[in-house]
């Protein structure tokens, strides 16, 4: 599996409608108010319409562009593009309201497991929009390189839009997203299905989550700078930039950890690895990926790589696909989870 194709990301897509009945009140001088012709609808703190500032993505899911998209009633059906998103809308409270999921690549949230099994698994690697379509939602929820017009992506938003199908893209998954865009997701997303006091906890608790991991980086350690590796065999090595993938490299420089391919696109070799010699790799485990214990392995024992001090020193740790390329909440128990083995080795 390709780089390019293991990147997934995150859009929502949003299209119901509800409606007030009207109210009067009578006495002897008949005075009614008829509330049918309201342009706008109060749902539990949100107003409809309501006006969310958002995203396209190109037809192959590379570039975004902003987008002001309005929706006129809160989505009662959703399909989320992948594992990670529909277990952020279960954290929100909305595992009823998810009729699909797709991508499930890597480790789940234990704490969502039981009302993630019940959610209608439409594909467990990428999903098409025939699939998406199919299953007639209101919205869909997701990463925004999967929505493209491509057998793997759902369609594009326009696509979707023309089915009466709306899209929200996840902010954390477009190029330029930082930690921060996960709490406007969060506000976004608890307005958009009226479940804002839900997600105003839930930010509090990423909050307190963050600031724990940043308390926890010893004052003494330097900044390291590290590579994702996406698996190794024989001297094969699969080096990933991870240039376009801004939220995930912000949120590891909260503990001191720095992106060395950062500003660098396209194929990586393993010349530029070792002239580059990053402190810490980071091998990624995904579901259908190699098992990392035998990519570990062939990294150890090539000869080429042995002058590479994350080699020399054993910083090599292994991360869960979900966890960081989810784009959502999930990357804190990966990184809380890097930090005891990285303070291990201290």
């Amino acid at each position: 599996m390709t780089i390019s194709k293991i990147v997934k990301y995150f859009g929502l897509v949003a299209a119901s409608s509800l409606l007030l009945g009207a109210c009067g009140q009578e006495n002897t001088t008949e005075d009614q108010t008829n509330t049918d012709n309201k342009s706008t609808e109060q749902i539990a703190g949100t107003t409809f319409p309501l006006t969310l500032d958002n995203y396209t993505a190109s037809s192959e899911g590379a570039v975004f562009s902003e987008k002001e998209i309005t929706y006129e009633s809160s989505p009662k059906s959703i399909v989320a593009n992948n594992q990670g998103t529909a277990e952020l809308l279960i954290q929100l409270g909305l595992a009823e309201d998810i009729v699909g999921v797709a991508a499930l690549y890597g480790e789940g949230d234990e704490t969502v497991t039981e009302e993630f099994s019940s959610i209608p698994v439409l594909s467990e690697g990428y999903v098409g929009k025939e699939l998406v379509v199919g299953t007639d939602p209101d919205i869909v929820v997701g990463r925004g390189q999967l929505f493209a017009n491509a057998e793997w992506g759902t369609g594009t938003v326009e696509e979707l839009n023309d089915l009466d199908i709306q899209t929200y893209i996840q902010a954390t998954s477009t190029t330029g997203a930082t930690f921060e865009d996960i709490y406007t997701d969060i506000d976004h997303l608890g307005k958009l299905f009226t479940v804002e006091e839900k997600a105003q906890q839930f930010s509090t608790d990423i909050k307190t989550r963050m600031d724990a991991i940043v308390a926890a980086i010893p004052d003494k350690q330097a900044t390291l700078d590290y590579a994702y590796i996406f698996g190794a065999e024989g001297t094969d090595v699969n080096i990933y930039s991870g240039a376009a993938d801004t939220y995930l490299n912000d949120a590891l420089s909260y503990m001191d950890l720095e992106n060395t391919f950062a500003d660098v696109t396209g194929e990586i070799s393993v010349e530029a690895l070792l002239e580059a010699d990053p402190d810490v790799l980071l091998l990624v485990n995904y579901t259908g990926g190699r098992d990392p214990k035998e990519s570990l392995a062939d990294l150890k024992a090539n000869d080429a790589l042995s002058s590479l001090t994350a080699i020399k020193e054993d910083r090599i740790y292994t991360i869960d696909y979900n966890q960081f390329w989810s784009y959502g909440y999930q990357i804190l128990t990966g990184m809380e989870q890097l930090n005891t083995e990285m303070q291990s080795k201290n």
